[in-house]
């Protein structure tokens, strides 16, 4: 069988599993629980995806995303890549962690963000060495489940950073506390009675969403066969997503401002504009090749900072016509090294 499309747009929202190779262990302490979380809100913040829900399972991983940019594959990419390096690095392993591709469905957001997040959420409590414990008891495990969005959803504990609740809980009540309360009501009903089985809504292996979803997907979001004309401008874009080295994109900024490029590393630096710009293409273009603590170090400001750094810029190429044109050079060197 053929594997599944992967249908990216901006704004588009997923379900995404990892399962352990061959439905071994993925996690073995707190600490690799930890790691995972990490690398998901650094990386959620690189390539910024909001994150809405996730589980974290022995063996297993659910996440609910949303992205901002056409860019899932590239993103779980980079994430589950830095976090097995790293966590085959703790255990002194070598291999694969997770079986395969990681697996997503599109979702149909305003019809399914409740249910969904609710099949997530309830995956501590689903398992069949807890089936026979009364629901009050299956309840506690759950809002004491350290490992899941759920708690902080249910306000038991505070939101992290990277954790996008709004979307789910705006549908629940007028005010952050009611919101918090339906929801887990909502989800404390789910516990007691079941919940509906999502996946008989799943279409063509990959959409969960109704049938007129499922039209407009088809109709506009599939990607269309490209033209002849397009292949050199689609091959130039190819090679910007496929990332660089630090040092080339510093060379390329460097050469089409005319600037030296240990001036624009200088935290204090005369040229502005020309470190705002290096530094958002850094966060650009060396999403592979580099983690956003590493640029950050390397740039002599915070990780934070480089964040605000790359967002102010992008929000300034929305009227800056120089702006744009000289990140236009930027990208046209890039593409032609």
């Amino acid at each position: 069988m053929a594997r599944p499309l992967r249908i990216e747009y901006p704004g588009a929202c997923y379900h995404v599993t990892c399962r352990g190779n061959m439905g071994h262990q993925v996690f073995f302490s707190d600490s690799h629980y930890g790691l995972f979380l990490e690398k998901l809100e650094e990386f959620s913040a690189l390539f910024r995806i909001k994150v809405r829900c996730y589980c974290l399972m022995p063996n297993h991983v659910h996440l609910y995303l949303q992205t901002s940019e056409a860019n899932m594959s590239r993103f779980m990419q980079s994430f589950l890549t830095s976090f097995c390096v790293i966590m085959n690095r703790m255990r002194g392993k070598s291999g694969h962690i997770f079986q395969g591709r990681f697996k997503s469905h599109l979702v149909q957001d305003e019809l399914y963000r409740s249910k969904l997040s609710r099949y997530i959420h309830l995956n501590p409590v689903r398992i069949k060495s807890l089936s026979a414990l009364p629901a009050d008891r299956r309840l506690e495990i759950l809002e004491n489940f350290k490992w899941s969005s759920y708690p902080a959803y249910a306000g038991l504990r505070e939101a992290a950073d990277q954790l996008d609740l709004e979307p789910v809980l705006s549908t629940w009540g007028t005010d952050a506390d009611s919101r918090m309360l339906a929801y887990r009501d909502y989800v404390e009903a789910g516990l007691r009675k079941g919940v509906e089985e999502l996946w008989s809504d799943v279409k063509e292996q990959h959409v969960l969403g109704d049938d007129a979803f499922l039209a407009k997907v088809r109709k506009s979001l599939l990607p269309a066969v490209l033209k002849p004309e397009d292949s050199k401008e689609q091959r130039a874009l190819s090679r910007l997503k496929r990332g660089f080295a630090f040092g080339e994109v510093l060379n390329a900024v460097s050469k089409v401002l005319e600037v030296k490029g240990d001036d624009l590393l200088r935290k204090r630096s005369k040229h502005a504009d020309g470190r705002k710009l290096m530094m958002y293409c850094l966060c650009n273009y060396c999403r592979s090749s580099a983690s956003i603590a590493e640029l950050a170090s390397k740039t002599s400001v915070s990780r934070s900072g480089l964040l605000i750094a790359r967002d102010r810029f992008e929000k300034s190429l929305e009227s800056n016509k120089l702006f744009k044109r000289t990140l236009n050079d930027v990208e046209d060197f890039l593409c032609k090294s």
